[in-house]
């Protein structure tokens, strides 16, 4: 059964530190992530998914669809899902990332200048 309302079967209220919950798993087909949902379901984890909507109307941006698990539920999530064969979405430094792209983004912006500079002097 579909629910346009996602937040009411959760069976829990998100706290400030974690608004939505963990994200267990990352897919770019909705119909994989509603069979890991439903897997998860199935085995009594309550669960949602973010995105979907927006990547069933727009597929042509490869948007990810994020399957969220309560805190308390996401080590047997992931090992329900790699049971499965579903890959599961390791926890990462979000900040490692996020000052790699800017470091990335701050060079590619020198070098763009660095060629508007040549062409204007020629």
């Amino acid at each position: 059964m579909l629910h346009d309302d996602i937040l009411d079967d959760l069976g829990w209220v998100p706290g400030p530190e974690k608004e939505a919950g963990e994200v267990v798993a990352l897919f770019y087909s909705p119909l994989e992530a509603e069979l890991a949902a439903a897997r998860l379901r199935a085995e009594g984890i309550p669960c949602f998914l973010a995105s979907r909507t927006a990547q069933a109307v727009m597929p042509h941006l490869q948007l990810l669809v994020r399957l969220h698990v309560r805190p308390q539920d996401l080590q047997q999530a992931r090992r329900i899902l790699t049971e499965a064969g579903i890959e599961v979405e390791e926890p990462q430094d979000a900040r490692v990332d996020g000052w790699l792209s800017v470091a990335l983004f701050a060079l590619l912006g020198v070098l763009l200048a660095a060629l508007l500079v040549l062409a204007i002097a020629k």
